[in-house]
């Protein structure tokens, strides 16, 4: 090359710097459309860490499915049969059971404690699988606790602090409604729907032994997703198949995951709102490059002329007028991710709680825009200067 890389940076910048004006609005749309760009991806980020969080307190995403009559006064009974025919047929199922509340059973004594307003379960073998949740101590109940009515429990982490104190609840007896029963478990607190919330601890039984107990039971089944984004579907083919299979019904389901669907669904809509805006910004102060490049390319043309005459490659003349472009790109995109991560962590910290990190993969994605559209905007013009003819140029 006639001229060195970084004496070719230094001319640039004087060019740069010869009309301050334009290459500051043109630097300010490349501004606009970077920080558009990266606030959609902090967005995502944060609403997608905030569903996560969520996900974390509750059990699992799934559905319960129910059967109206058409009298609407009964519902139909879901069989086993029923639950094979969904688990053969819907791929997006990851696991089915089923679960009885015990209304009649809201109290729990150990020793001279006793603990009122507890929820009390009938629980399937599987159920720990659709759950999602960790046995914490002991053990889940065995085929042998649901085969031989084995007077078992397991308590959450609410109500073991409350019944036992500081005392290892495993192998512990407790009694309810007269009965002895021992506690081989230990599960994490969590909540499967809102009215967790004001209860004294989870109580769970063998549900064989659950249904002993009381004279009438609502059994529940939970059809769990593999994903939080295959609820919709799910629904939708559970709903077809069990109104196939029973035609004289109507399938409702309910889900202790809906508000997280509407809310990915809202968060997604308006990511793709602000990538719009975004890509629009990023378009203009691409036209912006554009056109800063036509116009030096047109008030410059002697100095090409000369520049060629001296030695100058026809791809020396085109990266300059490139890497004016880039320059421009990098000093908008350096300082709108700045601004953006400046701004969200202000945002994050003092008016909303939400959890925010930087990404550097962002900042990768949103500088990598910048200098795509700074390139290609100005290729174009670039090229056409290097087809000025020497001594034309020379003349003017």
């Amino acid at each position: 090359m006639a001229i060195s890389f970084p004496d070719l940076v230094k001319l640039t910048w004087r060019s740069l710097q010869s009309d301050w004006v334009r290459s500051g609005l043109t630097g300010l749309g490349v501004y606009m459309g970077v920080a558009a760009v990266s606030a959609t991806l902090n967005i995502a980020d944060i609403t997608h860490a905030q569903i996560e969080k969520k996900l974390a307190e509750r059990d699992k995403p799934y559905i319960a499915p129910y059967l109206d009559t058409e009298s609407g006064f009964d519902r139909a009974e879901i069989t086993d049969d029923d639950q094979a025919a969904l688990k053969r047929t819907v791929p997006e199922i990851r696991s089915i059971s089923s679960v009885s509340r015990v209304w009649v059973i809201q109290t729990v004594q150990f020793e001279g404690t006793e603990v009122k307003e507890v929820q009390t379960s009938g629980v399937s073998q599987n159920f720990i699988q659709t759950t999602g949740r960790r046995i914490l101590q002991g053990r889940f109940f065995n085929p042998l606790d649901f085969a031989q009515y084995r007077p078992v429990a397991i308590v959450d982490q609410k109500l073991a602090t409350i019944l036992f104190k500081h005392q290892s609840p495993v192998n512990q007896p407790i009694y309810v409604q007269g009965n002895r029963l021992t506690v081989v478990g230990i599960v994490e607190t969590k909540s499967a729907g809102q009215e967790y919330g004001r209860s004294s601890g989870v109580l769970w039984l063998p549900k064989p032994l659950a249904e002993s107990f009381a004279s009438f039971s609502w059994n529940t089944l939970q059809i769990s997703p593999y994903r939080l984004e295959d609820m919709p579907i799910l629904e939708t083919k559970v709903k077809q198949i069990l109104e196939k299979r029973h035609p004289h019904t109507t399938a409702f389901s309910d889900s202790n995951a809906q508000d997280l669907v509407k809310e990915r669904e809202l968060h997604q809509t308006s990511s793709k709102a602000l990538a719009v805006v975004g890509l629009i910004a990023l378009g203009i102060g691409g036209v912006g490059i554009a056109n800063i490049t036509v116009a030096a390319v047109l008030e410059r043309t002697k100095e090409i002329g000369l520049r060629r005459a001296i030695g100058a490659t026809r791809f020396e003349i085109m990266l300059q007028f490139i890497l004016e472009s880039v320059i421009l790109s990098v000093l908008g995109g350096v300082t709108a991710i700045a601004s953006v991560h400046g701004l969200t962590h202000l945002t994050t910290t003092t008016i909303i709680q939400a959890p925010y990190t930087f990404s550097w993969q962002n900042a990768a994605l949103s500088m990598g825009a910048a200098i795509a559209v700074g390139v290609g905007s100005s290729f174009f013009p670039a090229l056409r200067a290097t087809q000025i003819d020497v001594v034309i140029a020379l003349r003017e």
